[in-house]
């Protein structure tokens, strides 16, 4: 009875202890491609992505970890909805951040989505902008409809 038991602890460590180990290696890889609707909803004016989502048709779930940027995997329903929603293209919903300097070069595919700390905040900057600077910008958005 005492050799099982000891075994039955012996397993019982291994398991727990391969579980740390893969829960531990999870959590330190980090994603070099990020969908990142909130820019995108902030520019259109939407400051609630989440009730956006869910009133336009998403499930709760789906909508909360789109709005935090915590999905693995993103079916391709969902960006084309998300596209027609925002009138934008599927770059515009990713972002991208290399991992280290060997994948950090000006060739790179992806260096066109790159993560840009410089978020587009248009009221903040038409709210600094001189009334006559206002409508010439106004005429120069009226004429690229």
């Amino acid at each position: 009875m005492g050799r099982y038991l000891f075994r039955l602890c012996l397993l019982i460590f291994a398991i727990h202890y391969s579980f740390y180990i893969c829960k531990s290696e999870k959590q330190t890889s980090v994603k070099m491609l990020k969908i990142n609707v909130r820019k995108v909803m902030e520019a259109r004016g939407i400051f609630t992505p989440y009730k956006f989502m869910v009133k336009n048709g998403f499930t709760p779930t789906t909508a909360t970890k789109i709005s935090n940027g915590d999905v693995e995997y993103l079916r391709l329903e969902y960006i084309e909805r998300l596209c027609g929603l925002l009138n934008c293209l599927p770059n515009d919903l990713f972002e991208w951040s290399p991992n280290d300097r060997k994948e950090d070069n000006p060739s790179h595919p992806l260096q066109a989505i790159r993560k840009n700390e410089n978020s587009l905040n248009l009221p903040e900057i038409l709210k600094g902008l001189p009334m006559d600077k206002l409508r010439q910008v106004e005429e120069m958005l009226k004429s690229m409809k």
